[in-house]
């Protein structure tokens, strides 16, 4: 019977996150927004290769391969932020309308022309 209370547990904590998530998602969280709920969707995501993959029954080989997809997943999330943040800002011809960044991502100073690694003139 204690294996039907963990899956209970477990389930009430996956459905406890899947709420703050949501409750989450309707505030404003500015910048914040993204690292939070990966965060959030990090955690559950352990918690359903752990026990319901039964990961925590095995040790070597499964864990190694799940390890591993997780380190190449962050390389991934890694690039594609690198990526995001050496882009130049919008270069449009005038128009009827004013051209501005999304919410939440308005930079101060100069607009960015070279990668971050590089110093701007």
């Amino acid at each position: 019977m204690r294996g039907g209370v963990r899956v209970l547990a477990v389930g009430a904590v996956l459905l406890a996150l899947a709420t703050l998530s949501f409750g989450l998602s309707r505030l404003h969280l500015g910048a914040w927004a993204v690292p939070v709920a990966l965060g959030i969707a990090l955690c559950k995501a352990v918690l359903i290769a752990f026990f319901f993959m039964h990961l925590a029954e095995r040790a070597g080989g499964p864990r190694l391969v799940i390890g591993t997809a997780g380190v190449f997943v962050g390389i991934l999330v890694g690039l594609v932020l690198a990526e995001a943040a050496a882009r130049a800002w919008p270069t449009l011809p005038p128009g009827p309308f004013p051209v501005s960044r999304l919410p939440g991502t308005e930079r101060s100073g100069p607009p960015r022309v070279a990668p971050p690694w590089l110093p701007l003139p």
